[in-house]
């Protein structure tokens, strides 16, 4: 009798849990087969217990309404900029993995802040990751510069790519649009050693 109970309360105590869980609640999801079925004797006769388990569809793009899904980026190859992770779905979280697994790359963190993929993921997102950590670099200078601009102010190429990514990543910077800006204004020596250190 005492292992007829348990197992009723243990039911009830997944039942209650999975409840209020979205994953539950998807019309799309299918249950997966029985897991364990049980039959103990009661004082009222035999009762049944079946325990399913229900495995959600994975998904791969957090929103900023809810806490980002992580996405699994092991697979992945080096070098991809957080563009290529948007465009193939990756939620915030995923890229922060990404980033970290392949040793925090600059051309992930343009600005070298600690914060990458601040411009190619909704700031809610970036924000609610890094709990309100200043997320973007102080530029002074208006928008519609050129590199040539930039450079004739004395701006290193850290600098006027850290322009570049405030004001949206513009072509006027970046003509043959490869994601690296400036790279004819200055030298190439500069230009490696930011993205390629």
């Amino acid at each position: 009798m005492a292992v007829g109970v348990i197992l009723v309360l243990l039911t009830w105590l997944v039942v209650l849990m999975t409840k209020d869980h979205p994953a539950t609640r998807a019309a799309d999801t299918p249950p997966s087969t029985p897991v364990a079925a049980a039959s103990a004797p009661a004082a009222s006769g035999p009762v049944s217990v079946t325990t399913r388990t229900v495995v959600p569809k994975p998904s791969v793009r957090g929103t900023s309404s809810s806490a980002p899904a992580v996405g699994d980026v092991r697979a992945l190859p080096a070098g991809l900029f957080c563009r290529d992770l948007d465009a193939k779905g990756y939620s915030y979280v995923a890229a922060i993995d990404y980033w970290r697994l392949h040793g925090q790359p600059n051309q992930m963190d343009a600005d070298r802040n600690g914060i990458p993929c601040e411009t190619v993921y909704p700031r809610s997102d970036v924000a609610a990751y890094w709990n309100g950590r200043e997320i973007s670099g102080v530029v002074f200078w208006s928008a519609g510069l050129y590199c040539r601009d930039l450079a004739a102010r004395g701006a290193s190429y850290a600098v006027a790519v850290r322009y570049w990514w405030y004001y949206g990543m513009p072509d006027r910077m970046d003509a043959d649009k490869n994601g690296i800006p400036c790279e004819t204004v200055y030298s190439s020596a500069a230009v490696n050693a930011f993205w390629y250190p």
